[in-house]
């Protein structure tokens, strides 16, 4: 492991901790550095949870940019590909065998159990790091729009995210769920979209434009060797916790969805129906309770009263 500053070195691959499982054997963490001159320190993190591939392909795509810029590099920059591999090999959400979520784990235990002691040792890694993004994907039973959270209170991560080439940008008022990596580490950039234990088309393009843009940005990688041009970059749908909508089914059944995601809808659109599946009757409409964006949209169509099916970004008033 190379911690030296102000040399370009080759990109690097170290093993953040090594976890012995019971049979004998370990599973590794590993990390992946580029070193350039003295610059900003910035952390790229996936996988987290087993079941968001998208996120381990955009530091894949990332890493294989960097590689070429490698001489040119101004700062340090980290890839944490895969933070939960035993998850991942089984496209699991949840560490196996304790089925803990690591995403509730944080800031962990060095003395803790396997998980607390990967959540430990990451946090330790980060905690110094000018700007830290995870990359995260959606939910199984989901299919999401890319975007950006950040919290309210971190005006300069917000700044960052709006040019990473998202769809929406949600700063988020409410204090982040204990455990999260985002309630240890206020400034953090998540980077969400498509869906869980899947690669969605695009998705990983665009997140991947906007890793790369956000480097350049903030001068770790040079603009001129972007493989796009800046004009390229979209710029996000802001909105807040007041603008973001939950719309959840009042009956149970089948939920089939009308739209797609990221469909535009006006206040009172038909987002989809819930029918009875054996005599086919339309047992709700389930409309828009105001004009925006489909951020989020419900794909498992089996449903019970109280699922959450879309949710929509609406624009400020």
């Amino acid at each position: 492991m190379c911690d030296t500053l102000g040399v370009n070195v080759p990109p690097q691959l170290d093993t953040l901790i090594e976890i012995e499982l019971p049979a004998g054997d370990a599973v590794a963490v590993h990390r992946r550095r580029f070193v350039g001159e003295v610059g900003p320190h910035v952390v790229l993190v996936a996988g987290v949870r087993g079941d968001t591939p998208e996120g381990t392909r955009v530091l894949y795509t990332v890493g294989r940019h960097l590689e070429s810029v490698a001489d040119r590099i101004v700062g340090t920059i980290d890839l944490y590909p895969c933070v939960n591999p035993l998850a991942a090999h089984l496209g699991a959400r949840n560490w196996p065998g304790l089925d803990v979520d690591l995403n509730r784990r944080f800031p962990g235990r060095a003395d803790g159990h396997a998980p607390d002691r990967v959540a430990a040792a990451l946090v330790e890694a980060v905690r110094t790091a000018d700007q830290v993004v995870e990359l995260r994907g959606g939910h199984p039973s989901f299919r999401q729009a890319p975007h950006a959270r950040v919290a309210a209170s971190s005006p300069l991560a917000a700044e960052r995210a709006a040019q990473a080439n998202v769809r929406a940008l949600w700063k988020i008022e409410a204090s982040p769920t204990p455990g999260t990596l985002e309630s240890v580490l206020p400034d953090l950039i998540g980077l969400e979209g498509g869906a869980g234990n899947r690669l969605t088309d695009g998705v990983g393009l665009e997140l991947g434009d906007g890793v790369l843009n956000l480097l350049a940005v903030m001068g770790v990688i040079p603009e001129s060797d972007l493989p796009f041009h800046w004009a390229a970059i979209q710029r996000p749908l802001v909105v807040s916790d007041a603008e973001v909508h939950d719309v959840r089914t009042g009956r149970g059944g089948l939920f089939l969805p009308v739209l797609a995601c990221w469909a535009e809808v006006r206040e009172g659109d038909v987002l989809g129906e819930v029918i009875e599946p054996i005599s086919g009757v339309c047992l709700e409409a389930v409309r828009a309770p105001v004009a925006g964006r489909v951020l989020a949209l419900r794909e498992e169509p089996v449903v019970y009263p109280g699922n959450l099916v879309v949710r929509l970004a609406a624009a400020a008033t």
